[in-house]
C-alpha cells in the first residue's frame, strides 16, 4: 500500500512573535516536508519488517496518522509492534504531537472471480493500447478503461494543442479500436478527449487553493472550511467560518475584512511564485447558518 498526505495543516502560533505570511507559508512547507520524510521512513521500515500490506495516511488537520492493515486478525497480532516502530522513528526525528490509529480493511483480499477477470482484462487492454500507440509514435497522457458490459469503453486523454488533437484523434481512435478488437474480440467504444482550458486553469490554481486552506486555518480560529467554484464566473473563493452576522455592519465585517485581506495576500504571493495567470475572483466569507457576512467585490 502507498501512503497519502491530506494537505491541510493546523498550526499553533509562536508565543514569541507573529509570523509574516511568507514566513508562515515557509513554515507550513517545512512541516509538510518533515512529515513526508517521516512517512517515507516508516513505510520503508514496515516493509523491512515484512509488513508489506500496510498503508499509511496522514491528516495535518487532525494531526492523525492512520495505519491500514488487511484484516482484524493481523491488527490484533501486530498493533503494538507497529505503534512501537512508528513511535521510535518519530522520536528519532523529533516529531511528536500526533495521534496514531490502526484500522483493518476486512475486504482487502475479498475480490470475486468476476472482478478478477475484469481486472485482468483491463491490464490486457491497457497493454494492447500502449503498445499499438507506441508503435505508431503516438504518446498519450491518460487512459481510462471500463470493461463492463454491455458498453465497454476506453477513454484516451491527449494534452496537446487543439490543432494536434484535431489532426490525430480520428487516427488514434481507429487504431486503438482495431488493435483491441483484433486481440480480445470485444468491441470497445473508444473516445479521444483533450484537456479543456477550464481543466488546465483548475489544475494551475490547485496549489493556491491548498495554501489558502492551510494558511487561513492557521491564522484565524474562526475558520471552518474552504470551497471554490469557477462557475459562474468570476472565480468564487468561499471561506466558511463560525462568524455571526451582526446587526451592526461595521462590527460584523471587521473580522471578515481581515480574512479577505489575508486571502488576497496569499493569492498574490502564490501567483507570483507559480507564475499563474491573473483571474478575476471574489472572496466570500460565510458565517453561521451558511450566511454571507461580507460584501464581496471582484478582484483582479
Amino acid at each position: 500500500m502507498a501512503w497519502v498526505i491530506i494537505l491541510s495543516f493546523l498550526f499553533v502560533h509562536s508565543q514569541h512573535k507573529e509570523l509574516t505570511l511568507a514566513e508562515s507559508m515557509a513554515e507550513t512547507k517545512k512541516e509538510q516536508q518533515k512529515m513526508e520524510s517521516l512517512l517515507t521512513e516508516i513505510q520503508q521500515s514496515l516493509e523491512h519488517q515484512n509488513y508489506d500490506e500496510v498503508g499509511l495516511s496522514f491528516s495535518f488537520q487532525e494531526h492523525l496518522l492512520t495505519v491500514q492493515v488487511k484484516d482484524q486478525a493481523f491488527l490484533d497480532q501486530n498493533e503494538k509492534k507497529i505503534k512501537a516502530l512508528i513511535n521510535d522513528i518519530a522520536k528519532e526525528k523529533k516529531i511528536d504531537s500526533f495521534k496514531i490509529q490502526l484500522e483493518s480493511l476486512e475486504t482487502y483480499h475479498a475480490i470475486s472471480e468476476e472482478d478478477k477477470k475484469l481486472n485482468d482484462l483491463v491490464n490486457e487492454v491497457s497493454k494492447i493500447v500502449s503498445e499499438s500507440l507506441h508503435e505508431k509514435g503516438y504518446y498519450i497522457n491518460a487512459m481510462m478503461i471500463d470493461p463492463r458490459t454491455p458498453n465497454p469503453s476506453i477513454e484516451i486523454r491527449i494534452e496537446e494543442t487543439e490543432e494536434y488533437y484535431d489532426k490525430v484523434k480520428d487516427d488514434i481512435q481507429q487504431l486503438v479500436s482495431n488493435a483491441v478488437f483484433s486481440k480480445t474480440k470485444i468491441n470497445f467504444q473508444v473516445k479521444i478527449t483533450r484537456k479543456s482550458e477550464n481543466d488546465i486553469r483548475d489544475e494551475k490554481w490547485q496549489p493556491i487553493f491548498s495554501t489558502i486552506r492551510e494558511e487561513t486555518e492557521k491564522k484565524f480560529e474562526e475558520y471552518e472550511g474552504f470551497a471554490y467554484s469557477f462557475h459562474p464566473e468570476p472565480l468564487q473563493i468561499i471561506i466558511k467560518t463560525d462568524l455571526q452576522k451582526s446587526k451592526w455592519p461595521w462590527n460584523s465585517n471587521k473580522k471578515a475584512k481581515q480574512i479577505v485581506k489575508y486571502v488576497d495576500e496569499i493569492i498574490e504571493l502564490k501567483r507570483e511564485e507559480l507564475s499563474v495567470e491573473v483571474l478575476p475572483y471574489k472572496v466570500i466569507i460565510r458565517g453561521k447558518n451558511n450566511k454571507q457576512v461580507n460584501e464581496s467585490s471582484v478582484r483582479n
